[in-house]
């Protein structure tokens, strides 16, 4: 192991020392001696919330999310995430990184050299594990006396990745980049700018198995070079932008963790020069720390500031210059980032956990007019039993619907049932009985309109609200 991958594993254990000593001193009682666990203790009475209560739990916001990066995907700051978006989440935002030298690679100058880069991004997910985006990057040096300025303009970046979850706490997911290169101080590019670049992310979550929002994640990709024109017989202008005239591979090593309104995160971001004569300690990278802020309730808007501390200069022709230090910083937006919680929840792939209540991909089945189960729905019940123990839930509201083809009484009194028995089913499977409650509403809360066999079925349902 390099210096530069045991200083990141030494930053991440001696962050991670101060978490776990906090988590251990929550978990003892005030007066215990050693590590002993607080008991869980569920109220022998609970009170059944109102009409009004429960759906009002509907709107309410968790405060995990899934945090944006600055390719449009979850993730750190350059390191991704093999975590897709959210289905229909869209973000956007603006990045910048600004650093100033006065050791300036380029020949025939030591002049002082400022770089300010800024990025705009957008990224969408049009599906469930497909995340989809684009970035537009500007580049700027000023350098020499008198001064001169080289300009990266409009460098734009297609990315796409598609996530596997493997299990609950463990996804994979291939990813591919299409780069456009402005080829500096031209308004337009050329054959020589187009690049491609694949590779795959991994994330690894501690949430599921310890309640510890930490989350790892690793990135491997190749590139094929970004610029592949004449060099300038002075000045390299990819000495000041992240572009090389060598294939490449990027090893990304990255962890974050939530904390409130924080997430501070650690990364080390190191861009191997495959075909070049660079010895692999000099190779281009950087190890950076900073913290994301998410001041709003439904965490959708996100600030980042943190900077960079350069490890391998890279300083030979042809390859990106990396500063001893640079500042990084960025404000994002996410809409529809409250659609999913799955970095917090322990879910499956039929039962999904959305601001407190259970998504539920299937039906649970009852005999017609009856509050008998069908054998059919008992692997459902299963599986939200499971998510129910897996999530430390305490206090669980169970509510039954009809639709409108019998009396008031008649279909309050059913749906009533039907969560009763729903109720009886999860405590059998270990569930508390004072950690249920049920309540029936009937017809009165219609998911679709009752005047067709579709709507009706629709609004023969059961659901399950997060309590406590």
């Amino acid at each position: 192991m390099t210096l530069k991958y045991a200083l990141f594993v030494m930053i991440l254990v001696t962050l991670g020392a101060p978490l776990r000593a906090d988590e251990e001193a929550a978990d003892r009682e005030p007066d215990a001696q050693g590590p002993t666990p607080r008991p869980i203790t569920v109220s022998q009475q609970i009170a059944v919330p109102s009409e009004e209560e429960v759906y009002a739990v509907e709107s309410s916001h968790r405060q995990e999310h899934i945090y944006p990066s600055n390719f449009g995907q979850a993730g750190i700051f350059r390191v991704r995430s093999a975590e897709s978006l959210p289905e229909g989440a869209l973000t956007f935002g603006i990045g910048g990184e600004f650093y100033s030298i006065s050791n300036s690679p380029i020949p025939a100058t030591s002049a002082n050299a400022n770089t300010i880069a800024e990025s705009l991004f957008v990224g969408y997910s049009p599906t469930r594990n497909l995340t989809v985006s684009v970035m537009r990057r500007n580049s700027s040096t000023t350098f020499g006396n008198p001064s001169e300025l080289i300009s990266s303009l409009g460098d734009m970046n297609f990315s796409g990745l598609y996530s596997f979850p493997i299990s609950e706490s463990l996804a994979l997911a291939p990813l591919a980049d299409f780069m456009i290169s402005s080829n500096f101080n031209r308004l337009s590019p050329s054959g020589n700018t187009v690049s491609i670049g694949i590779g795959g992310a991994l994330t690894y979550s501690l949430y599921p198995s310890l309640g510890t929002p930490l989350f790892l994640h690793a990135n491997l990709i190749y590139h094929m070079p970004q610029i592949r024109s004449a060099t300038f017989p002075v000045v390299q202008p990819e000495a000041y932008f992240n572009f090389s005239r060598y294939h490449t591979i990027t090893l990304g090593l990255g962890a974050e963790y939530k904390t409130g309104d924080f997430i501070p995160f650690l990364e080390l971001y190191d861009e191997i020069q495959a075909s070049s004569p660079l010895a692999f300690a000099s190779n281009p990278s950087k190890l950076s720390l900073g913290t994301r802020f998410t001041p709003l309730e439904n965490k959708s808007l996100a600030f980042l500031l943190g900077f960079d501390v350069g490890l391998g200069k890279g300083l030979i022709v042809g390859v990106p210059f990396n500063p001893d230090y640079q500042i990084i910083g960025q404000i994002s937006y996410t809409v529809g980032v409250t659609q999913t919680e799955r970095k917090h929840y322990y879910t499956t792939n039929d039962v999904n956990i959305v601001d407190r209540k259970f998504i539920i991909r299937k039906n649970i089945n009852f005999k017609v007019a009856s509050a008998e189960l069908m054998p059919d729905s008992t692997h459902l019940l299963d599986q939200i039993a499971q998510v129910i123990k897996q999530n430390r839930v305490k206090r669980l509201l169970v509510v039954g619907h009809t639709d409108s083809s019998h009396t008031d009484d008649y279909n309050v009194q059913l749906s009533l049932d039907r969560a009763n028995t729903v109720k009886r089913y999860l405590v059998a499977k270990g569930i508390p009985d004072d950690a249920i409650s049920t309540q029936g509403y009937g017809k009165r809360k219609p998911r679709a309109s009752n005047l067709t066999e579709a709507g009706r079925a629709l609004n023969r349902r059961v659901e399950f609200f997060i309590l406590e």
